[in-house]
This record gives structure tokens, sequence and C-alpha cells, in this order.
């Protein structure tokens, strides 16, 4: 395995990196390619063109990567349009609301995506625990969890900035 690594790895991160566009996501690409060799354990050294296997590996990841990113992306808050929700009559109060906006949205970014999706669909979208729950997969008892646990989020962002 060190053998391959270092034959190949800056021609494997190169690689990934075309697929995914980035090189830090490349190195996350290579990474995981070489722990699916790992993974086989001691079937790798039965691997009959290491190289095309390692290869074939970061392309699977890479896949695997953007579908990720792509699902990820999509429950993820949106700024667009932070600025529309400003107030033109108070410049200071506008900073301030857009400020307060955006430390909300990172902290729900920082949730995980199941958990933004139902607060999103709940507070944002007005729809009910369960409906969201049909659309989630998941039960109406989670929802309400997922719920619960951004408006905590919240509340303790506003707790330790005293924001909102």
């Amino acid at each position: 395995m060190s053998e391959m690594f270092r034959l190949h790895h800056r021609e494997l991160v190169r690689f990934a990196t075309r697929l995914v566009g980035d090189r830090d996501d490349g190195e996350e690409i290579a990474q995981d390619a070489y722990m699916s060799i790992a993974g086989r354990g001691t079937q790798a050294g039965a691997i009959g063109h290491p190289k095309s296997y390692l290869f074939t590996a970061a392309r699977n990841a890479a896949i695997d990567f953007t579908a990720r990113r792509k699902i990820e992306w999509s429950y993820r808050v949106d700024v667009d349009g932070i600025e529309d929700l400003a107030s033109d009559n108070d410049p200071l109060a506008a900073l301030e609301q857009r400020q307060q906006l955006a430390r909300l949205i990172v902290a729900l970014n920082e949730l995980p995506p199941a958990c933004r999706r139902a607060f999103i669909l709940n507070k944002i979208e007005g729809r009910g625990h369960q409906e969201i729950a049909r659309l989630l997969g998941i039960s109406v008892s989670m929802v309400e969890k997922h719920i619960m646990r951004a408006l905590r989020q919240a509340r303790d962002l506003r707790r330790d900035d005293g924001s909102f």
C-alpha cells in the first residue's frame, strides 16, 4: 500500500481534483480510494492491476462524493436575497438585521441535513409534521426532535450573542 501511495499519489490527486474541481476535495477522494483498497485487507495484494484499480476506486469515490455534496447543498439554507429583507429606512438596523440573519443561517447550516430540512419545511415552508415525516421518510416523532434541535440551536445562538 505504501508503495502504491508513493508511486501514484500525486497523479491520483490530480485526477481526483479534475473530477471534483477542488484540490482539497481531490485529496479526500484520493484518501477514500486508498481506504477502499485497505478495506480489502489481504485481498488487496491479489489485485491484478493496482494502478487501474486505484483510479477506478477514485472515480467511484468522486461519483459518491459529488452525489453527497449535491444532496447536502440542496438542503442548505441559501443566503440569496438577504439584502431584500433589510429595512431601507435605517442603515444601521438593516446591517444588524442582516448580520443576525447570517448568524442564524450559519447556525442552521451546522445542523445535520435531515434536521435542517425538517426545520425549513416546517418553519419556512409551513408544512405539517406528518407531511414532513412522509417527505423525509422518518417518523413524526423524529420530525419533532429535528425541529426542537434546530430551535435549540437558534435559541443558543441568541443567548450567546444577544441577537434576535
